[in-house]
């Protein structure tokens, strides 16, 4: 299925216009210490993808008042500042094509202007008149599930025992708790029952679980000038992701042989044995349907929301299956 060239437009419009007021947020300049590095971050070249998909699925469900735009700057603010946390507790260099903050000042600058972001989001979610208390509940509930997949992922750090089963249900909260929360508020906002609510929810698990097994792929299989962050930090830091777990389980031995002798490359060396790897046992390909059976899996829960609703989720899926970065 080819991206339609209209939905491709029209969500190139949305990224502009969410870039636009990101650019010009009324931040006060002092003290430069704080704002300037929020700036510096919300001036980064994001995809913006979790508010599009917040705006796209309010647009369908009719919403489109000042409660939709606070909703999606909302949890734009909470996704750049898990990332700029991220960037400190992974030590990565890039991000959204430029240098993480705590590269370009400091750690200790860094947590600061990610404890302010994320000030800033509560206090955008805080401004929704419709359904508010329960949507408020919703975004934090989603905050500390964040917080609680990144505290997998990091306790996982090196565990070569890590199942895939264990990998997906930290990936559920890490990636797709915030995505299923962008598609969860528009129907809140439009009242929508709690079945369909709970749908949407598991239609954001389930594509946001696709979106992170991508990431892990293109993290080998791209180049850091497309996908704007550090290449192979994950694989530095002996994360586990798709790749390496089903490769451990395909290819054991194998697999153990190769970990051991690439540990002295540099990261662009390794970042080319490892595609050859992945290539050659067919890991790529098992990753990739596995993306794509939670694809599906999320288009398949749509089944339960209002028919006249479903066609932009639908879009977007197919646009996250064909992204490249």
């Amino acid at each position: 299925m080819t991206i339609d060239k209209n939905y491709l437009s029209n969500i190139k419009k949305i990224q502009k216009d969410i870039d636009k007021i990101l650019i010009s947020y009324p931040f006060p300049d002092r003290p430069k210490y704080l704002y300037d590095p929020i700036k510096y971050v919300l001036n980064g070249k994001g995809k913006r993808l979790r508010p599009v998909l917040l705006i796209l699925t309010g647009n369908a469900f009719g919403v489109e008042d000042i409660d939709l735009k606070n909703a999606a700057l909302a949890v734009e603010l909470l996704h750049n500042f898990t990332l700029v946390h991220d960037d400190i507790m992974d030590n990565d260099q890039m991000r959204h094509g430029q240098l993480t903050v705590q590269k370009k000042w400091d750690t200790s600058t860094s947590i600061l202007a990610g404890d302010a972001i994320f000030v800033e989001a509560q206090r955008l979610i805080g401004k929704i008149n419709t359904n508010s208390q329960i949507i408020f509940k919703r975004f934090n509930d989603v905050a500390l599930d964040v917080c609680i997949g990144q505290a997998y992922d990091k306790e996982n750090e090196g565990n070569e025992e890590i199942t895939l089963d264990e990998y997906l249900h930290m990936i559920q909260n890490k990636t797709g708790a915030l995505i299923g929360l962008c598609v969860e508020i528009p129907a809140l906002l439009s009242s929508q029952d709690s079945k369909v609510c709970e749908q949407l929810r598991e239609f954001g698990y389930n594509i946001g679980k696709a979106f992170q097994i991508q990431d892990d792929i293109l993290e080998i299989f791209n180049d850091a000038k497309s996908m704007g962050k550090s290449l192979g930090s994950d694989i530095l830091l002996k994360k586990q992701t798709a790749l390496t777990i089903t490769a451990r389980k395909i290819v054991p031995k194998e697999w153990s042989e190769f970990c051991y002798n690439i540990e002295n490359y540099t990261i662009e060396k390794m970042i080319n044995m490892l595609r050859s790897f992945f290539d050659q046992h067919n890991i790529y390909s098992e990753a990739q349907s596995l993306s794509d059976k939670y694809l599906q899996d999320g288009l398949d829960n749509l089944s339960f929301v209002p028919e006249s609703n479903r066609e932009e989720l639908k879009l977007f899926t197919n646009y996250l299956k064909n992204r490249e970065y």
